[in-house]
């Protein structure tokens, strides 16, 4: 199955499932992208970089064992969830698109944003996720 999963500003949630996504699937299957991208095509790397200390994704996801700072920020566009089995989205309703929500392959999962705030809250995140993931993965081999 083909999956996007969405967040604000694909620099923390939705990076962080598809990355699962991809491990526990055994695929490449999952992308990210975000609906108010500051700079699209930038990696998490380089805005690690530019904002030390407030950017916890990349040392959460290491202490996993998964490197995601090569992953590049993507702004979604509104034919994008076409392209895809399901849509997963994290992004507040207030940030999510009327045609992105309309999409019959839309699904919303409610997990806090972690930007900004502590690295125990984004691990919170993260574990949040990796466990939503665990469970789409395994519905789909049912």
């Amino acid at each position: 199955m083909k999956v996007l999963f969405v967040c604000r500003g694909n620099v923390g949630r939705s990076q962080m499932a598809a990355s699962f996504y991809n491990q526990f699937s055994q695929t490449h299957s999952a992308d990210s992208a975000g609906t108010y991208v500051e700079r699209p095509g930038q990696t998490l790397l380089e805005r690690r970089r530019e904002r030390p200390g407030r950017s916890f994704v990349v040392d959460a996801m290491l202490e996993v064992g998964l490197d995601i700072e090569g992953s590049v920020s993507t702004q979604i566009t509104n034919d994008m969830p076409g392209k895809y089995d399901k849509v997963v989205s994290m992004a507040g309703r207030q940030y999510t698109p009327k045609w992105l929500s309309d999409a019959p392959n839309y699904v919303y999962w409610k997990v806090r944003d972690p930007m900004g705030r502590s690295y125990a809250t984004t691990v919170h995140a993260r574990d949040i996720i990796r466990q939503k993931v665990i469970d789409l993965v395994q519905s789909e081999a049912a």
